[in-house]
């Protein structure tokens, strides 16, 4: 009997191998994934090339010396490999061996009562900051709470081409420090909304603030008279409404414990465009004249990102308690 293992078990072996790198979602199996795709992409012999073989050493010294004027170093070595048959040992842009510190992921988002369809079943959060405001979500709920979010999708503005102007855009939005209430889930029915913009009978001042009906008898909680701001149909501005006693929690405590903090806004937004009402914004860890933009991308973007968005020639800027501005 042969030793030789014969080709359908081999088939088999590779075939459940396969499986496990292809269905696993460990990390460990993710640096695999990545290691065969950046195998895959830098292996000469995967895909053909686009002009005829070199003849002779002198053609292969005149695309040497071609791609050696052009200073197209790293290309050369690629080149070099390829002539070779080996990987390249130059890594290409976009397959860092090395990944973030951080991760976007997803959490399930509320589905309040009443609310419109439209309302994203999960919403995008940096990993460092999930746990801590899914655990506050949790405690709302077991009151009958609901707080819906939104955010953008964590992309970097791409640079622009010569001569455009750099589009105008919040670096915390990218880095996963702003998230917002999810709009369909307020100023719409005053009675019904899970999110109440308004005052309270015992605010001072005149800024208007954030609020999630629940259950009477939550902690921190309290049923007092409210006037709430809400979308007036046939004038299409918004107005002052006055809904009587209604048990809310301000959204300041129930964010208490995650780092974000709600927006305070003085007057009703201007229309149905302004969300400046629902942004909540998180910049703890953020040192005046310490921290810079690019450390902070970097927790959650490669290099390689970086350098080709709108924000590469900004990495040195430095944070001022407000914003990122040049040191």
């Amino acid at each position: 009997m042969s030793d030789t293992p014969s080709s359908t078990a081999i088939d088999g072996v590779l075939a459940a191998l396969t499986e496990v790198i292809r269905s696993s979602t460990s990390p460990e199996v993710q640096d695999v994934q990545l290691m065969l795709l950046r195998r895959l992409a830098l292996e000469g012999s995967v895909i053909p090339s686009r002009i005829p073989a070199p003849r002779n050493i002198t053609e292969i010294g005149g695309y040497l010396n071609q791609l050696t004027t052009l200073g197209l170093d790293d290309m050369r070595t690629q080149m070099l490999g390829s002539v070779l048959g080996l990987a390249s040992p130059t890594p290409l842009s976009g397959l860092e061996t090395t990944r973030p510190p951080l991760q976007m992921i997803s959490i399930t988002n509320d589905q309040p009562a009443g609310a419109s369809s439209t309302i994203a079943p999960t919403v995008v959060v940096r990993s460092d900051m999930a746990p801590s405001l899914v655990a506050s979500l949790t405690g709302l709920h077991a009151h009958q709470g609901k707080l819906a979010l939104w955010a953008p999708p964590p992309l970097l503005p791409p640079k622009p081409a010569a001569g455009a102007p750099a589009p105008i855009v919040d670096p915390l939005v990218p880095m996963g420090r702003v998230l917002w209430v999810a709009p369909q889930s307020a100023l719409v029915d005053s009675l019904q909304d899970s999110v109440t913009l308004g005052r309270g009978a015992v605010d001072t001042g005149t800024n208007f603030r954030l609020a999630v009906r629940v259950d009477v008898g939550a902690p921190g909680s309290s049923s007092i008279d409210w006037t709430a701001v809400v979308w007036d149909n046939v004038a299409e501005v918004f107005i002052d409404q006055a809904i009587g006693a209604t048990n809310l929690i301000p959204l300041e405590t129930v964010l208490a414990l995650t780092g974000f903090v709600a927006a305070r806004p003085a007057s009703r937004p201007t229309g149905r465009a302004d969300l400046s009402w629902a942004r909540m914004v998180n910049i703890s860890g953020l040192l005046p004249g310490v921290t810079r933009l690019g450390d902070e991308l970097r927790l959650v973007f490669t290099a390689a990102q970086i350098a080709q968005s709108a924000f590469a020639a900004d990495v040195d800027r430095v944070w001022t308690g407000t914003s990122f501005t040049v040191a």
